[in-house]
């Protein structure tokens, strides 16, 4: 083997340990970007008309212990739970960043947190066969926003009045 086939071989070597950087590099720089993508696309789904129609039915629900009679509103409930609990399991997986979703969503899901009981118990008296609990990854989220200060002015304590 000449020295000529030699470099060749380092060379190709080189190269191709070359673009398997780049491409862990593009990877990795492409991470916050689809983070903040499906953040985007939770949000707006959590924004929308009905699902924040259903976060008021269910901070009813906390306040009144009582679901809505409308079959229609009680379906918008499970529905919202379902997305809630969606968004959960993507905080988990890291899909979207939970910092960003613990500091827009924190109270909002303290807020909630006695209506998914409520519902919860509802659905177990019915006696239907979901015995387990429902939304298991939305129960973590929900402990983890009783928890959650963050450091915005929501959580802070109001400054001394001079």
């Amino acid at each position: 083997m000449d020295r000529f086939e030699q470099f060749r071989d380092v060379l190709a070597a080189a190269l191709a340990t070359l673009a398997i950087v780049l491409s862990l590099v593009t990877v990795l720089l492409q991470r916050p970007h689809e983070q903040r993508d499906a953040y985007r696309q939770v949000y707006e789904t959590l924004m929308s008309e009905s699902l924040h129609r259903g976060r008021w039915l269910l901070f009813g629900i906390s306040a009144t212990g009582e679901l809505p009679e409308d079959p229609e509103d009680l379906r918008l409930v499970y529905r919202t739970l379902g997305t809630f609990d969606s968004l959960a399991m993507y905080v988990r997986h890291r899909v979207v960043p939970r910092r960003w979703v613990m500091d827009v969503w924190h109270h909002p899901l303290r807020e909630m947190r006695s209506g998914v009981d409520h519902v919860q118990a509802a659905d177990r008296s019915r006696g239907g066969a979901r015995q387990a609990v429902l939304w298991p990854q939305l129960r973590q989220l929900l402990d983890e926003a009783e928890a959650y200060r963050s450091d915005l002015p929501c959580c802070r304590p109001a400054a001394p009045v001079p």
